[in-house]
């Protein structure tokens, strides 16, 4: 009964975790996949750990578990923050990783050193094994860590609710159940039965309430829709190159309006001498002028806007950043109005020329 328990929540699980990858989208931080890579390896821990043999065997797949136990909740606190868009200083970020990376490593000293285990032996009960264990003087830090971390998000979300009125209640209101349910988990369900690890159920209803927030969090990220609108639509093409005007990357709609690109190799010059000329041209007068003029390239029957910009990597720039946009259409209507008023200018100049002529011969007829 407690294996199947430990069996449905792993199978649960990888539908999740499958379930996110297929709906992934290309602007999801990695947090978001760690949160499900994280989970899915600790339930097939327990799985394993219910049918482990011996003590060793039992300690080691333990070790696997405390991954997701050290570093879950401190990722789902990441999500809570971006959820209510919400930024902390990178050296927060690196304290906070540090401290769960420490309560792990002090996880890794079962077996070897008292300082987290004191001694672990294993039994069966309700047909699995089940690891006793005596904890030593250190593993209160890793209560202490838990309940900071839980603390933490339940404060932010609590200051998103009532600081932030452009993030999702809804959004939110699943957060707050997400971190209420696991405080249940880790300290009722203990009372209720110590055999069964209840945050095994608490990780899987994260993994759910994520997947209902991820699956529309997007839409409240506008610098995102439009970026990804704009390469759905196929008009707008990218191409990065660095100070020394090496090329480094485009995307796949640049290299569709320019195949050239895709034959040149990172960190070098474009090869195409009449591309690289252009581009070189107008990123120096760029460069001279600190100010972007829209360009514009003729290649085969197509007609491109190019517009040149800085290279950005969070608030570093880093080279040239080239936009360029298929303005064929709007080119032709132009050069198709140019002409009409061509036309319709010789027309005039035409009649004009006929009325004079009109008038000078009506003129010629009254003198006479």
């Amino acid at each position: 009964m407690v294996l199947n328990f430990y069996v449905v929540i792993c199978v649960l699980s990888l539908a999740c975790c499958v379930l996110f990858f297929w709906n992934r989208r290309s602007y999801y931080p990695v947090l978001y996949a760690l949160v499900y890579l994280l989970a899915l390896l600790s339930h097939v821990c327990y799985v394993l750990l219910a049918l482990s043999k011996d003590v060793r065997e039992a300690i080691i797949i333990n070790k696997g578990i405390y991954v997701g136990g050290c570093f879950f909740p401190l990722v789902g606190m990441m999500i809570v923050l971006s959820v209510c868009q919400i930024k902390i200083p990178r050296f927060l970020n690196f304290i906070l990783i540090l401290i769960a990376s420490g309560v792990y490593c002090l996880a890794f000293t079962a077996g070897y050193s008292p300082i987290f285990y004191k001694s672990v032996s294993i039994e069966q009960r309700y047909g699995i094994t089940v690891l006793i264990k005596e904890y030593g003087p250190l593993h209160i830090l890793f209560y202490v860590m838990i309940g900071l971390f839980l603390i933490a998000t339940l404060v932010v979300l609590a200051y998103g609710w009532f600081k932030k009125p452009n993030i999702s209640k809804r959004d939110l209101a699943i957060a707050a159940f997400m971190q209420i349910f696991s405080i249940f988990c880790y300290f009722i369900g203990r009372m209720v039965m110590k055999e069964i690890e209840w945050m095994a159920l608490a990780d899987l209803v994260d993994e759910i309430g994520f997947l209902l927030i991820m699956n529309h969090i997007g839409l409240y990220q506008v610098d995102d829709l439009v970026l990804s609108s704009i390469q759905n639509e196929g008009k707008v093409g990218y191409i990065a190159l660095d100070f020394n005007k090496n090329y480094l990357s485009s995307s796949d709609v640049a290299k569709r309006f320019l195949p050239e690109l895709a034959k040149t190799p990172a960190d070098h010059v474009i090869t195409d001498d009449t591309l690289r000329e252009n581009f070189d041209k107008w990123i120096e007068q760029y460069a001279v002028e600190k100010m972007s003029i829209d360009h514009t390239l003729h290649k085969d029957k197509f007609i491109y806007l190019v517009h040149v910009g800085d290279l950005y990597d969070g608030t570093q720039k880093r080279g040239f950043l080239i936009e360029i946009t298929d303005d064929t259409e709007h080119q032709e209507r132009v050069e198709d109005i140019e002409r009409y008023n061509m036309t319709l200018n010789r027309e005039l100049m035409a009649k004009a020329k006929k009325i004079k002529e009109l008038e000078s011969q009506k003129g010629s007829s009254e003198s006479n």
